[in-house]
């Protein structure tokens, strides 16, 4: 990184704010080539500040790799949440709605909602949860809701929360799984709910907490998903990136092909019909990036 060669420009972007940056990339084609859309000067500048930091594969995903999103993500770390609120899923100490952006906490550096509780992780790893807790989504130890960020887990990467269940990896690769589990979700081989974080898998670099199932990716890619099957939301193969919705799964390959599988009554398959699917459909090809929500589903193509 030390050897990208510089332009002088790059030297004087760098004093300035992202306000100042992008206002003088707008009226400025030099700058804008240069330096606001140079992939080249956002990793040099990455470097610049914070050396040879270890950017976590959820964060080079959720940015799709693009270095000027993973700078702002790593110079912000500030939690602003909003809207409903009725289990303190916001985590500003009541269970009044917000309908504006609301500053929760500062020094995050990833965020996870899920149907009314929230997690977050901090820039030094430290696992908060907050909100519903009525199956032990939370990991406290208890089923009393949290309506301040509450502290859990230690040296934790990533988190997923789901209906009312949550997975979480550390920094060693470990899945733990707590809350709802009268599918199988938390994969513990049982239906007991989890009111504490349960080691359920090893070497586990991702993982998606759908409504009442689960995905998880390991460091090798491959899929392993358990959970709620009735739409046949459940599937296997090498895949690189895997997103749980309501009661539909979209995974896409190390080779960039979309799979869809599951519920498909509001055509949230994208197959163009409205059949469930019980195995892996391949729906696209050249696909980077993949959410699904309750019924819904975003892809973003290469």
């Amino acid at each position: 990184m030390e050897n990208i060669p510089k332009d002088p420009l790059w030297e004087i972007a760098d004093k300035l704010s992202n306000q100042e940056l992008m206002t003088l990339c707008s009226t400025n084609k030099r700058y804008y080539d240069i330096v606001c859309n140079n992939k080249q000067f956002w990793f040099w500048r990455i470097y610049k500040r914070f050396g040879d930091v270890e950017i976590p594969d959820s964060l080079r995903q959720d940015c799709l790799n693009n270095p000027k999103c993973i700078w702002d993500i790593l110079i912000m770390n500030t939690l602003y949440m909003f809207g409903w609120n009725s289990y303190g899923q916001l985590g500003t100490g009541n269970t009044q709605d917000r309908s504006v952006p609301t500053n929760v906490m500062n020094n995050i550096k990833y965020v996870s909602c899920g149907l009314s509780h929230t997690g977050l992780i901090t820039t030094d790893n430290k696992l908060f949860m907050f909100g519903s807790n009525d199956k032990g989504e939370l990991g406290t130890g208890d089923t009393q809701d949290r309506s301040t960020p509450t502290h859990i887990m230690n040296d934790i990467k990533y988190v997923s929360c789901g209906g009312h269940s949550t997975g979480v990896i550390t920094t060693d690769n470990e899945l733990f799984m707590f809350g709802s589990n009268g599918s199988g979700q938390l994969g513990t081989g049982d239906r007991r709910n989890r009111s504490k974080p349960t080691n359920v898998m090893n070497n586990i670099k991702y993982v998606s907490c759908g409504g009442y199932h689960t995905g998880v990716i390991t460091t090798d890619n491959k899929l392993f998903m358990f959970g709620h099957n009735n739409k046949g939301q459940l599937g296997t193969g090498d895949i690189k990136y895997v997103s749980c919705g309501g009661d539909h799964t979209g995974a896409i390959t190390i080779d960039n092909k979309l799979f869809m599988f599951g519920r498909n009554n509001y055509e949230q398959l994208g197959t163009g019909d409205t059949n469930k699917r019980l195995v892996p459909t391949n729906v696209m090809n050249n696909v980077r990036y993949i959410s699904c929500g309750g019924y819904h589903t975003g892809v973003i193509g290469k």
